[in-house]
């Protein structure tokens, strides 16, 4: 018995007459970054519902906008722009489900001093009291 749903497949085998195998198609695909933010060498994590999705990050990342394909969940990012597609499939169920994300990862320490930077201005703008 093969049923179509929506995005869904539903796998119903009888083995010793009671049991049922549920299979999904991967949906919700989402990506996050390990650091909450996008700099260099901060991981992106791709995840999806679905049964047992494999993972492939496609795009251009880097300085010179290098090609990615990488399989797997997780994709490290380099310096500079990037442009990443996370695609999840079940390859048993030829379905797919994919999550987009562009941005710009800035080197890893760059963050850190443009906010030294803003507290230094601060500080020698403020007045002393006393």
């Amino acid at each position: 018995m093969l049923l179509l749903l929506t995005h869904s497949v539903i796998l119903s085998l009888t083995c010793n007459g009671n049991t049922n195998l549920f299979a999904d198609c991967p949906t919700g695909v989402t990506i996050t970054s390990s650091t909450g933010n996008y700099e260099e060498g901060a991981v992106l994590t791709c995840n999806a519902n679905g049964y047992l999705p494999s993972y492939t990050w496609t795009g251009a990342a880097g300085v010179n906008r290098d090609f990615v394909m990488v399989d797997g969940p997780t994709y490290t990012l380099p310096e500079g722009e990037f442009d990443l597609m996370c695609t999840a499939t079940v390859s048993q169920l030829s379905c797919c489900d994919s999550a987009v994300v562009s941005d710009r990862a800035e080197r890893k320490y760059q963050t850190q001093q443009k906010l030294l930077n803003l507290v230094t201005v601060l500080m020698v703008m403020t007045p002393s009291v006393g």
